[in-house]
């Protein structure tokens, strides 16, 4: 519970015992509770009704699909329709009801179209599924998903029960950012090991369109794409349980040219989030993403560039965004994330014409060494996500992508944040004796509003480097500035940054080792 002070034994317990919360045992907890999905729901802003298409039309039902029954499986039907369709590029058909279905593999040159009011539903045991997805497509190309329909991934049947018997929306009477860490983590129902994987996934395909859809209560990343060039996804709605945990939105993996633009995210974990991991399957640079005229809530942050990071990452522009969290406390951790932690050197990042509302942390910009390629292979990776122990193996040598990391090259302009409990962060590391900065920074037009709860006072004798810890904003606890901390940085320049001053007992900034 946040207090006004943090004793010295608080503090002991902290630095000795203090452990997330992460709940490992027990049955799956199937109940909806008041406040899993937002309030807030613009449906009606980007889903439109759309006439059913007239030509090389194949409806599942004329192959023996069978809507409205959740123990009847129709993938093989949905699967035949798909594979007569590609044969001439036509269109397969979803409509009449709801389809619940095991995997659905995707062809090249097909449009799949769930019209309105239909969808395609994941089984309530979590059976069944191949390559942890509901709907797979590899190695394909010019795919389009559209009609308006969902796909349903019954997310809430898959964890188990949270440890509180309901969830937060009430903020705590001071801000501290270890009891808030551990208050978000409280409401997530982590994962059961029946858990099946996500709603879409897409590996080595190109020319992707997504356009006018759904996807709803995703178990897991809600639409991934791996290793996939030119894609186009607008007017596009993802509707989680913010509860779920490891429910991404978009996963962006390994892959180039990809627009995201006019969608509407509302998920438990990171809204849009951008990797490039070796132990994902990532062979090499990404480049040239675009975020565009989004709606994001997060409980965590709701853009990120990182963690899962050992290759380059360049040409990023973020622009014209909405970033914010309803209802439940606390808000979304970050609203704008850029991390380098595993080998990549990121640069080239663009930011511009964000507002951000209970984002705790505004923006945060992290350089360590936290080098998981060394520590996970493709196997061990993901285990613990989907309710499984992890297990040993490395994917490389411990020397491939240690030291490695770079940020340089970070543009953020026109950036208003409200009801900030965090300050913008941006920080390097020391470790092994060197020192790694953040370079060439510009901040310019960003202005701060502060939350008025109160900070806990929490005078810390120094800040340790947190360098090989998975990064959060929250992970660096209750810091002693509340506008900006910046450490370990080259050359960040501020443009008409502005916030005002807050009744705290902290100093506004914190500057150590900035040249």
């Amino acid at each position: 519970m946040a207090k006004a002070k943090r004793t010295v034994l608080d503090k002991l317990n902290t630095l000795l015992f203090l452990k997330d919360t992460r709940v490992m045992t027990g049955a799956p907890y199937t109940e909806i509770r008041k406040y899993d999905f937002s309030s807030y729901y613009p449906e009606e802003d980007y889903i439109c009704d759309m006439g059913q298409p007239c030509k090389y039309v194949f409806d599942i039902r004329f192959f023996g699909a069978v809507e409205d029954d959740e123990n009847f499986d129709n993938a093989p039907y949905i699967n035949m329709a798909l594979e007569a369709a590609s044969k001439i590029g036509g269109t397969v058909l979803i409509a009449g009801g709801n389809y619940t279905a095991t995997t659905v593999f995707l062809k090249s040159n097909v449009t799949l179209f769930i019209e309105r009011g239909a969808s395609i539903s994941a089984n309530k045991t979590g059976s069944g599924y191949q390559n942890k997805a509901l709907v797979y497509g590899e190695g394909l190309e010019n795919i389009t998903i559209t009609g308006g329909g969902k796909i349903k991934g019954n997310g809430h049947l898959f964890g188990r029960k949270p440890v509180y018997d309901k969830n937060i929306t009430e903020p705590a009477d001071y801000i501290d950012v270890v009891e808030m860490r551990q208050e978000y983590r409280k409401q997530l129902r982590f994962a059961h090991q029946s858990k099946y994987g996500g709603p879409i996934v897409l590996v080595n395909c190109k020319h992707i369109k997504a356009y006018n859809f759904i996807i709803e209560n995703s178990a897991y990343w809600t639409f991934r794409m791996d290793k996939c060039n030119h894609v186009e996804i607008k007017d596009f709605v993802i509707n989680n349980n913010r509860n779920v945990a490891n429910a991404d939105g978009f996963d962006i993996v390994g892959s180039s040219n990809v627009l995201i633009e006019h969608c509407f995210v509302s998920t438990a974990d990171d809204g849009i989030c951008i990797k490039n991991a070796l132990w994902e399957g990532c062979t090499g640079e990404m480049k040239n993403v675009t975020v565009r005229d989004c709606e994001i809530i997060s409980r965590t942050n709701a853009i990120k560039v990182g963690t899962e990071t050992t290759h380059n990452i360049s040409n990023i522009l973020i622009e014209n965004c909405r970033l914010f969290m309803t209802d439940l406390y606390p808000g979304t951790g970050s609203a704008v994330s850029l991390e380098a932690v595993d080998g990549t050197r990121l640069r080239n990042v663009t930011i511009r014409n964000i507002e951000a509302e209970r984002c705790s942390c505004p923006l945060f910009i992290r350089l360590g060494n936290r080098n998981r390629a060394a520590k996970v292979n493709e196997n061990s990776a993901r285990a613990i996500e989907f309710g499984k122990k992890t297990a040993g193996g490395s994917i490389a040598d411990k020397n491939a992508f240690d030291m490695k990391s770079e940020i340089s090259g970070i543009t953020v302009e026109n950036l208003y944040a409200k009801e900030v409990e965090i300050p913008i962060i941006i920080c390097g590391f020391k470790q092994k004796g060197k020192t790694k900065r953040v370079k060439n920074v510009l901040l310019k037009n960003i202005y701060l509003v502060f939350s008025q709860i109160p900070d806990s006072k929490d005078k810390r004798l120094f800040i340790p480097e947190y360098a090989g810890e998975y990064p959060e904003a929250n992970r660096f606890r209750n810091l002693p500035s509340y506008a900006l901390f910046i450490r370990h940085a080259e050359n960040v320049e501020f443009v008409n940054v502005k916030f005002g001053k807050k009744n705290t007992w902290k100093k506004d900034k914190y500057i150590k080792d900035l040249i």
